[in-house]
């Protein structure tokens, strides 16, 4: 009798552990599905070669701090360097001629907020929208495998690559989850924080990617040890208020947004029911936080088109799916998982409403959201106003979020703010080249040849961004035509993976 319940007790305790394991499985290949890995990464060295010397000839040249074009230009690359500039450059043996009469050359744009994920086309997307520098916000290990490719062949734009990212406050099996789920480095002690920031350095990432659920102990003991291996600290606002946060040793907030939530926490009431009053606290408030941002000397990435985005993904979000440029979106990405709503179309969104469906409910959240854009519009302008450091910064591969297409829109939102077009065009490409210590941003002698030919003026209207005739990025050059092969092929490669019909959302 006993034999029989002990086999029986046995029985169920297998049932659960092979249940666990399959759950286990399925769950962790769910995971790995949405970050893009199993669409097939297309070819580009077929369309893409490498040109030792390229001579642009007779263009208008994007002035250092990007105020004005300098006029009838002749820039002479070679093996991806700016090796002469300026008027009537003798033709170099065996160059490429580019003839840039009537045209705008501009430094290469910098998206300073992406995510890669393992969706390898995506880097192709970046430079067909004449992005030839990215920086990677939470990296992984196969994120500097490819940059290390990157470093040895030429395609892709160049990466400034974020660890993964810090989240201090769970422990035992809770901090697992965390780490697994969302790929984080998790510690909650001194000595594990030492090994993990140390193994940062060791790895090679460029910097420490701090996250807002951090709690203040961690946080400052994370500062102090990232000073110590000599690695900056970027990211989140963690568990600490502003006060706290200035004088902390951190780098840079990785969004405008961080600061605007931390208003509407200090706020402490519902700006639904007391919008007027919250906007005329924020106008006085945001003035007060860029002065401390700025005398910190703490840069800020802006990310504003995504917090825009909001309202419509809310409450429209067919409407704005049919905004972007879906079909490059690696499929798996957008159609995310049963595991979490991290996906970009309906029912998979995690934007999307679905609170009550009564009309005060709707209301009050429609309230929320078109007061927190008018939030995010006010400290950004306090920034400018204040001369905090911008960089233009997207947030790719966040819902409806379209690398390389989505840093025009960035640059849109800014303009719209009241940034000059000499400003936004600084703040993607002389600020964060500045920030990373990097010879790019500028086209000067011995600088990267990391550069854009438009046919438009983006100084006239900032859409001209989008006139892309050629990009050249460290060896290689793509024109109109190859740009045009490129994307058809990723969009077939997508096609090949795609498990839900978008074609509805298609322009």
């Amino acid at each position: 009798m006993k034999k029989m319940r002990f086999r029986k007790l046995l029985y169920v305790v297998m049932g659960l552990l092979s249940i666990s394991v399959c759950v286990f499985l399925w769950s962790d290949n769910e995971l790995n599905k949405v970050l893009g890995k199993s669409t097939k990464v297309i070819d580009i060295s077929s369309i893409v070669k490498p040109t030792e010397i390229i001579q642009i000839k007779n263009t208008n040249v994007l002035s250092d701090d990007c105020s004005h074009f300098i006029k009838n230009q002749d820039v002479i690359i070679k093996n991806g360097k700016i090796i002469r500039l300026g008027e009537n450059q003798p033709v170099e043996n065996n160059a490429l001629i580019i003839d840039g009469t009537d045209k705008y050359l501009i430094p290469g744009l910098i998206d300073s907020h992406v995510h890669l994920k393992e969706s390898k086309n995506d880097l192709f997307l970046y430079l067909v929208n004449g992005v030839t520098s990215i920086r990677e916000m939470a990296g992984r290990p196969i994120t500097l495998e490819w940059r290390k490719a990157i470093q040895k062949n030429g395609f892709g734009p160049r990466m400034f690559v974020a660890s993964p990212v810090i989240f201090s406050s769970e422990s035992g099996l809770t901090g697992y989850y965390y780490s697994w789920t969302r790929q984080s480095i998790n510690y909650s002690t001194k000595d594990d924080a030492e090994k993990e920031i140390k193994k940062i350095k060791e790895q090679g990432y460029d910097a420490v990617k701090m996250y807002g659920f951090v709690n203040p102990e961690m946080f400052k003991t994370t500062i102090d040890i990232s000073q110590k291996y000599n690695i900056p600290v970027i990211g989140h606002i963690p568990l600490v208020n502003l006060d706290v946060f200035y004088t902390s040793g951190q780098k840079e907030v990785a969004h405008v947004e961080e600061l605007t939530v931390k208003t509407i926490d200090d706020f402490g009431k519902s700006i639904s029911k007391n919008s007027k009053e919250f906007l005329a606290y924020l106008k006085i408030r945001s003035v007060q936080i860029a002065k401390k941002l700025k005398k910190n000397n703490i840069s800020v990435t802006s990310t504003v088109w995504l917090c825009e985005s909001f309202l419509n993904q809310r409450f429209d979000l067919k409407l704005k799916l049919k905004e972007i440029e879906l079909k490059y979106v690696n499929p798996k990405i957008i159609e995310g998982t049963p595991i979490y709503k991290l996906g970009w179309l309906p029912t998979k969104n995690g934007y999307e409403y679905d609170g009550e469906d009564n009309l005060d409910t709707k209301k009050i959240s429609l309230i929320y959201w078109k007061t927190y854009a008018e939030a995010i519009h006010i400290m950004t302008k306090a920034l400018v106003d204040n001369k905090v450091t911008i960089m233009a910064g997207t947030d790719a591969n966040v819902a409806t979020v379209v690398p390389g297409f989505s840093l025009h829109d960035e640059l849109q939102s800014l303009s719209k703010l009241g940034l000059t077009n000499s400003q936004t065009l600084y703040s993607a490409t002389v600020e964060p080249s500045n920030w990373m210590k990097r010879n790019t941003g500028k086209i000067k002698v011995g600088y990267n040849s990391d550069l854009v030919l438009l046919s438009k003026n983006p100084l006239e209207d900032l859409k001209n961004t989008k006139t892309i005739e050629y990009v050249f990025f460290d060896k290689n050059m793509i024109d109109k035509v190859q740009i045009a092969t490129i994307l058809k092929a990723m969009e077939e490669a997508n096609n090949e993976n795609r498990s839900i019909n978008i074609d509805e959302y298609i322009k």
